[in-house]
């Protein structure tokens, strides 16, 4: 899990229920069904790990995070499954917020890819192979 994502998830929290027009979960007693609210908040958190899972794909600066990614059957049938678990019934504008909210993720991921390395600070060393 991402730091950053973890913010965005969270940062989305205090005034979703304001943004979309929804009951807010705060304050509801022990044993209280879920709120559309934090239903919204943790599938926009697990949308965002899915395309983080994709932006994880690349390294080393390659950018097209979806080259070769039919390739990779086993890949694509856990990424599937994971969104289709995640669907929920609330309302298909609000699992399309959550899914735009999500994609920020990828985008992030080529914002930070496209950071040079060589402005790294000197005090962070490169990882090495253990020696032997």
């Amino acid at each position: 899990m991402k730091l950053v994502d973890f913010e965005r998830a969270t940062l989305f929290a205090p005034r979703g229920e304001i943004l979309l027009n929804i009951a807010s979960g705060r304050n509801a007693p022990l044993h209280a069904p879920p709120s559309v609210h934090y239903t919204i908040v943790f599938n926009t958190f697990v949308l965002m790990q899915i395309f983080n899972e994709i932006n994880a794909r690349k390294i080393h600066g390659e950018r097209n995070v979806f080259e070769g990614i039919f390739k990779n059957t086993i890949f694509c049938v856990i990424l599937l499954g994971t969104l289709l678990a995640q669907v929920t019934w609330e309302g298909w504008q609000q699992w399309l917020i959550c899914a735009c909210l999500g994609l920020g993720s990828l985008l992030w991921g080529q914002v930070v890819s496209s950071i040079p390395s060589c402005g790294c600070p000197k005090v962070i060393k490169p990882a090495t192979r253990a020696e032997k």
